[in-house]
């Protein structure tokens, strides 16, 4: 069956695209360039062609005064990288926290990463998770903004912003399609199609499109994943100008894991289980459901002065039936666990409106650049709850992992929802930025961002009724001291709204702070090898850290305030013609509480990692990419979790059989490594073992 499926979607597409001869477009697509097989990783590219990920301005990484890391496409096609997961945990500085098979939360500079924008805009994220694998396909690339991200995302937090690119009509015939099959019955088809609408090519579009099923090195876990993209541009008037897209994923998870495994025995000794040790039953399952309509007009009223305005439609669904093991086992017996069912729909439908002008300025004989926009954001958030009644077996003992068949349990009798949560959340939003050229060498950078944040309704019986008002400055400095090499200064207010409930039962409210980052950064060799060395340091009052749970009222929480400093080295390009590699290193110094205490001990201290790819003969390029963390541990009550240092190596071949047809493979862990996912909480389970895709991608 799925096999069948896929080769249907891949057949298709594979027709669609033969009908009309189309051309490959990629990195250098503006150009009009062959595009150039041996880039990964390209940061400070396109200079000028989209707003600053930290700023808003049209300006180059390179003269924007914070960390930017830009992911083009070629790295994610030539490394079979599909999901977010896999691409961020190559990124210098973030980590990849897989609490759960579906559920992921990501980590900067100690801080959760709570942004993640599409095209710079996004409904608000009030719980910082992210469930399901946010496919790749629909991508152009990714950006990456370690450090403050009020300017981007209106709010302000330490840790970063990731930002994805749609792929977009770029006026070039196009066919690109892939067929990947892999270990554990991977089975994967993606095609990219693009031709004119219209003779002049003044109407363009472009749709994508991937299918992908897969069972699990995990007992019993089975996923089903579909993405679709289709979106159009043209032109109302010469100076008009308008684009209009629909994205939606789908994806459907057999047995997933809820929560996972427990990892101490009751006599403080940590559990040590075969990698592919699950905790969840046959019955449970798991969906997310992601739709986007979206539609902008850009008019270019005047030389280097345009207005875009954009209207963007969210919908979010979350059905699940899922199981939660609890408790510690036994060290001889394994016996001291026990279940627990659930049953959950999440919505989240929200409204984005945007309009910025943005352009360049003659005064005292310099050009400056100045953008300045508002935005709202209209979003409601629901929660149904089907109980499960408490004399069901679902919630009682559990036989010792882990020789289970996801038969212990049979599904319960869940009942009629009630609704535990309806929230309804608003933003009003206004922002601008301005760069000032003082001297040749000199720029400053000036910005704001003010925010009016109001929710109201009930969130698991507390009220979530919540108003504040801030206005957070930004600022910034870059000297170039080369051509095409700057010392870089900037500083930024903190101001982050928060869904937690404090012990009094009352909104803990804003986490708020400031944050600074200096360093050096330049395009080298002649612009083929990119540079950066940053040291930060943040200080942030009021970062909810569990205190107590009380049902039915959940965790609650007290505001801490949380230090952090440290410094990441990154680098990117080309060395030779043949070698292009790009890697980082990032430590963290400081990561505490007022009173000097290690806090978010999960965090490792300090990350680096490699992608390098060496075109060994003209048809053949090797490759691998690399990540190291050293060690993290959690405490709790019963002892202490810990997972020692460790590497991930992933190996990569490429074979082009001809100028338009390429055979890739990738062998993932090669080195099966086994390693915990994370310890974000004091359940985990095991990163997937040694595992290889093989795929056939065809360009015309």
């Amino acid at each position: 069956m799925k096999r069948s499926y896929l080769i249907r979607v891949a057949s298709i597409a594979f027709a669609a695209g033969m009908t009309q001869p189309v051309y490959a477009a990629g990195a250098a697509e503006d150009s009009g360039d062959a595009v150039d097989r041996s880039a990964i990783i390209v940061t400070g590219a396109r200079m000028g062609e989209q707003p600053s990920a930290a700023t808003t301005l049209p300006i180059s990484i390179v003269d924007t005064p914070q960390s930017v890391t830009v992911i083009e496409r070629d790295y994610l096609d030539d490394f079979g990288f599909d999901d977010i997961n896999d691409v961020l945990r190559l990124v210098t500085g973030v980590n990849v926290e897989r609490a759960e098979s579906d559920r992921t939360y990501y980590n900067s500079r100690g801080f959760d990463i709570k942004s993640m924008r599409v095209d710079g805009l996004g409904l608000p994220n009030i719980w910082g998770v992210y469930a399901g694998q946010l496919d790749t396909a629909v991508f152009d690339r990714i950006e990456v903004v370690r450090g403050a991200n009020g300017l981007l995302s209106g709010t302000g937090n330490p840790s970063g912003t990731v930002n994805f690119l749609r792929k977009r009509p770029t006026g070039e015939r196009r066919l690109f399609g892939e067929l990947s099959a892999g270990s554990w019955n991977r089975f994967r088809a993606e095609a990219d199609v693009e031709v004119p609408l219209t003779s002049d090519g003044s109407w363009l579009a472009r749709m994508v499109g991937a299918a992908q099923t897969n069972d699990s090195y995990l007992r019993d876990y089975q996923q089903k994943r579909t993405v679709i993209q289709g979106i159009a541009s043209g032109r109302l008037a010469e100076n008009l100008g308008i684009v209009a897209g629909y994205t939606r994923q789908d994806t459907h998870a057999d047995s997933p894991l809820w929560g996972a495994l427990p990892l101490l025995y009751t006599d403080g000794t940590q559990t040590h289980f075969p990698v592919g040790t699950s905790t969840s039953q046959k019955w449970a399952y798991w969906d997310t459901h992601d739709a986007t309509a979206f539609g902008e007009l850009r008019w270019d009223f005047a030389n280097d002065w345009s207005l875009k305005t954009s209207l963007t439609r969210k919908d979010y669904s979350e059905p699940s039936r899922l199981f939660y093991v609890y408790g510690t086992p036994d060290p001889v017996t394994g016996l001291g666990l026990f279940g627990y069912p659930g049953g959950y729909y999440h919505t989240n439908d929200g409204w984005i409106g945007d309009a910025e002008v943005v352009g360049k300025l003659r005064a005292f004989g310099r050009e400056h650049e100045l953008t300045l926009g508002g935005q709202y954001v209209d979003s409601n958030l629901h929660y149904l709850t089907y109980p499960v009644d408490f004399s069901d077996p679902a919630w009682g003992p559990l036989p010792a992992l882990p020789n289970w068949s996801g038969l212990e349990v049979a599904m319960p009798a869940f009942g009629a929802p009630y609704e535990s949560s309806d929230v309804d959340y608003r933003v009003w939003r206004i922002y601008g930025a301005i760069r000032l050229a003082l001297t040749d060498q000199l720029k400053l950078i000036g910005g704001f961002n003010y925010i009016d944040v109001r929710s109201s309704g009930i969130s698991f019986e507390v009220d979530y009724g919540r108003s504040e008002k801030a206005i957070s400055p930004y600022v910034g400095a870059t000297y170039e001291i080369a051509p095409q090499v700057n010392l870089y200064a900037s500083y930024s207010d903190l101001f982050e709204p928060q869904h937690e409930t404090g012990l009094d039962l009352l909104p803990l409210g804003s986490a708020k702070g400031q944050s600074l980052e200096g360093g050096v950064k330049g395009n080298f060799l002649g612009g083929k090898l990119f540079g950066s060395l940053a040291i930060f340091s943040s200080r942030q009052s009021n970062i909810p850290e569990a205190a107590d749970f009380v049902p039915p009222f959940g965790t609650l929480y007290r505001g801490i305030t949380v230090k952090s400093a440290g410094v990441e080295l990154e680098f990117g390009g080309k060395l030779s013609n043949a070698l292009t590699v790009q890697g980082g290193v990032a430590h963290l110094f400081a990561l505490n509480n007022d009173a000097g205490d290690r806090v978010r001990t999960y965090t490792p201290r300090t990350t680096a990692n490699l992608s390098a790819r060496w075109k060994l003969l003209p048809a053949l390029t090797l490759g691998t990419a690399i990540r190291w963390q050293d060690d993290i541990y959690l405490v709790n009550a019963v002892g202490t979790i810990r997972q020692g240092g460790y590497a991930t190596m992933q190996l990569h071949g490429r074979y082009d059989i001809s100028d338009q047809l390429a055979l890739t493979l990738n062998l993932a862990n090669a080195t099966n490594r086994k390693h915990l996912q994370s310890l974000y909480w004091d359940q985990s389970y095991y990163a997937a073992p040694r595992n290889l895709t093989a795929s056939l991608q065809w360009r015309f």
